[in-house]
């Protein structure tokens, strides 16, 4: 099994940085810009966030799913801001943690989108999944046909994407997708010639599957 982070028990998250992007915990200050990132239509059509996303949906996944994903060791989600004004460009994390091995997921706003801070982010995910968490693979899915995610795991390394028709849940629908993997001993650069369209459209966000894999919460019904 993966070493749990220390202090996960108490939601005491990791800050990685490269001096350019940081990944830090979500904090209340993130709600409204990741409530726009996650309304925008390029994350409701590539990604898993619920439609209609509000700041209400925000908080909740800042102040109740995330803690308690760490806690549990079920999955590690950062913020990912800009190091020099800490404005939120995004989320990045560690979803569906098992043995040694874990899925990357993404998601960020058409204001950061194209400007590298994605690449950045994974970049330090990757390098801490695998040095400090002593992960061996990931893995990277994108809803097909999002290019530019395929093109982002490609530029970080990912290898033998493979097409599985029906694979990914999207709110309650099977949708085809590709699966891509990175071992922890694979160069973080590309391992094959490009063999995607030359230039992927602009508004394909750079992101697999994002990172809302739970719905809303529910009303809980009155007991008997």
């Amino acid at each position: 099994m993966p070493v749990r982070p220390d202090g996960a028990e108490d939601y005491d998250v990791p800050v990685l940085t490269d001096g350019t992007v940081v990944l830090r915990r979500l904090e209340e200050r993130d709600v409204p810009q990741l409530a726009r990132n996650c309304a925008d239509p390029a994350a409701a059509e590539f990604t898993t966030v619920p439609l209609g996303y509000t700041e209400a949906d925000a908080r909740w996944y800042v102040e109740e799913f995330v803690p308690a994903a760490w806690r549990a060791g079920r999955e590690y989600n950062w913020a990912v801001t800009d190091a020099r004004t800490d404005r939120l460009h995004g989320t990045v994390g560690l979803n569906a943690l098992r043995g040694t091995t874990a899925d990357i997921g993404l998601n960020f706003g058409p204001h950061a989108r194209g400007t590298g801070a994605a690449e950045a982010a994974c970049r330090l995910l990757l390098e801490h999944a695998f040095g400090s968490l002593g992960l061996t693979h990931a893995y990277w899915m994108a809803k097909i046909p999002n290019w530019a995610s395929r093109k982002l795991a490609w530029r970080l390394g990912f290898r033998s994407p493979v097409r599985i028709d029906g694979f990914m849940e999207q709110r309650g629908a099977s949708v085809d997708a590709w699966i891509l993997t990175l071992g922890a001993e694979d160069p973080r650069s590309p391992q094959a010639p490009w063999d995607g369209p030359p230039s992927p459209a602009a508004v394909r966000p750079e992101e697999p599957g994002g990172p809302h894999r739970s719905v809303r919460p529910q009303p809980t019904p009155p007991r008997p």
